[in-house]
């Protein structure tokens, strides 16, 4: 049939965008800078730019700028060019692989198709609100974050607003404890 011919040349092309997006050996940067600036332009000096810089993408809970994602493979990792490509490639290519052995049990084109719609939709909706729920419980959402924000810039303009005297006797409050 017409469709499963273009199954091998869809995961052929895939497999090489993949290989092609794992052999880039350009530094890698997160995706949100990446896709912020040129990689074709030089920044503009500081006495030129009226913008300040963006911070980093991703930052540790301890201030750092590392990437939570030291140690994978360049291919997967979300946060660089190359782990979007080979994401996405995976995304894609998995998909036909399993049409592709549904065919070969023995299924015709039709009930292949339903049954793999069925079982991908199932598990993409039941795996993104697992990881909703995750998220709120570990309120790790741009809410709770915007909230934490809103409250240490709170608290910093309140310590800003106090008199030496009453810094050094809240200082000597929270040694007491």
């Amino acid at each position: 049939s017409r469709i499963s011919s273009l199954v091998p040349r869809a995961m052929a092309f895939l497999l090489a965008i993949a290989l092609a997006s794992t052999a880039y050996t350009a530094p890698q940067r997160p995706l949100g800078r990446a896709l912020g600036a040129s990689v074709w332009l030089q920044p503009l000096p500081a006495q030129l730019s009226r913008v300040t810089p963006a911070p980093p993408a991703l930052v540790c809970m301890d201030g750092g700028s590392e990437s939570p994602y030291e140690g994978w493979p360049t291919f997967i990792r979300p946060d660089t060019n190359g782990g979007v490509i080979g994401l996405t490639v995976l995304g894609v290519g998995v998909p036909f692989i399993i049409y592709s052995a549904l065919l070969a049990a023995g299924l015709d084109e039709v009930k292949a198709g339903q049954l793999f719609i069925a079982v991908y939709v199932g598990i993409g909706t039941v795996a993104w609100t697992f990881s909703y729920v995750f998220r709120v419980a570990n309120k790790d959402t741009t809410y709770a974050q915007q909230l934490k924000d809103y409250e240490t810039a709170v608290l910093e303009k309140r310590l800003e607003e106090l008199d030496e005297s009453e810094v050094e006797a809240l200082m000597a409050e929270v040694d007491k404890e």
